[in-house]
């Protein structure tokens, strides 16, 4: 089966960017194109137990905007590099999404559809995962039930 369209949801884990160095060696085999995509949550973002959520003043509202933006602006730099640096020494074509605040399977199935990808080539566990028990991510394990392409999960 040729591919012409891969999904990479990257969020920096090992087992990310392991799963980009399978999308990459298949987008050479196959001249596709990739997608990396980003869900940024917010709720990631701000530290747990902080007093943002129970202060309703102007100042917690903007300190919450400018982690949010902070963050966002980060996962655009690691992901412009990904796909204009690293993608491109390979020889391959990549773009890239950031989403923010969302769930992130069903983010990446939405984007899945958007871009009329053929695969998603995703790492087994995100950054949340414990890697001392080896079962299948959370996210990685719905979007391989949902989605409506080939799936490929990486270790």
């Amino acid at each position: 089966m040729l591919y012409e369209r891969i999904l990479v949801p990257f969020d920096g884990s090992k087992f990310a960017k392991k799963a980009l160095d399978e999308a990459i060696k298949i987008a050479q085999n196959t001249n596709s194109v990739l997608y990396l995509c980003t869900v940024v949550t917010v709720s990631n973002v701000i530290p747990p137990g902080s007093l943002l959520g129970l202060v309703k003043n102007t100042s917690a509202k903007k300190l919450q905007a400018k982690l949010v933006k902070s963050a966002k602006d980060e996962v655009e730099r690691t992901l412009d590099y990904q796909a204009s640096v690293y993608c491109k020494s390979k020889g391959v074509k990549a773009y890239y999404k950031v989403v923010i605040d969302g769930n992130t399977a069903e983010e990446i199935l939405k984007t899945a559809k958007q871009k009329l990808v053929d695969l998603i080539v995703i790492g087994s566990q995100g950054l949340h995962g414990i890697s001392r028990i080896k079962t299948l991510g959370s996210v990685s394990r719905k979007v391989s039930e949902l989605a409506d392409c080939a799936v490929l999960i990486v270790r």
